[in-house]
């Protein structure tokens, strides 16, 4: 009998363990869906949501939802999001990849509930860092606040010129400068994995890799995404 209760307790111990027993299963589908209203209340605000013709043009977006809730470890403040990619061959995006962000302060005031930060990459050169395993804002691709407007008279041509990553950031609901220098992003390989359930990189699911099985809420993130945000030729 006390040899049943010992293998059974080696059992439960190993289920505990299990890499996709860790957090709640619902986890990373909730991050897509706070991404996704995120990006709704951007895109649908035409006084200050981004001006269309450049989010038809942005290769890639990168979405923290809400960094206010994250955790402080070790006096810094750490964000968890999403970065998806356009194809270049359709125009759609790619799976969701899953990342996470450092910094020993976002600058933002004590008793603030919700701040959003939407990264929109332009550039081929801005779209490279997105493939490192982390890279810093501020050192290396030139990011700057991004315009805002549905009217706005833009000059896209001058605007990607100078600039590979736009930044936007709110607080309930309103536009906000957060200070992002010093922030690292990083990929959150086991939030992959967890959500995936099967080791994928960031770069895989970047590419758009075949092979990948993308889960039902994934896949409705790409729909809406992709009617939210689609690609200048419409595809």
């Amino acid at each position: 009998m006390k040899n049943c209760i010992f293998i059974f307790a080696l059992l439960v111990s190993a289920c505990a363990s299990s890499p996709f027993s860790g957090p709640n299963p619902f986890e990373h589908t909730e991050l897509l869906l706070d991404s996704e209203e995120a990006l709704d209340g951007l895109i649908s605000d035409r006084d200050e949501g981004f001006p269309l013709e450049l989010l038809q043009h942005t290769k890639a977006i990168v979405v923290f939802p809400n960094l206010v809730k994250a955790a402080v470890i070790a006096g810094a403040r750490v964000g968890k999001g999403v970065v998806i990619v356009r194809s270049p061959k359709t125009g759609k995006w790619n799976p969701p990849a899953f990342i996470k962000s450092r910094q020993a302060s976002w600058g933002i005031q004590a008793g603030i509930q919700e701040a959003e930060l939407v990264l929109l990459v332009v550039t081929n050169a801005g779209l490279k860092q997105l493939f490192k395993r982390q890279f810093s804002l501020g050192e290396g691709p030139q990011i700057a606040i991004g315009p805002v407007g549905k009217t706005l008279d833009l000059n896209l041509d001058d605007l990607l010129s100078k600039n590979d990553i736009l930044a936007y950031s709110r607080i309930k609901g309103l536009f906000a400068g957060l200070s992002f220098e010093g922030t690292v992003i990083l990929s959150d390989k086991n939030a992959n994995y967890e959500y995936y359930q099967q080791a994928v990189s960031n770069r895989s699911l970047l590419i758009g890799q075949e092979g990948i099985k993308v889960p039902e809420s994934g896949l409705a993130f790409l729909k809406r995404m992709n009617k939210l945000a689609p690609s200048a030729a419409g595809s």
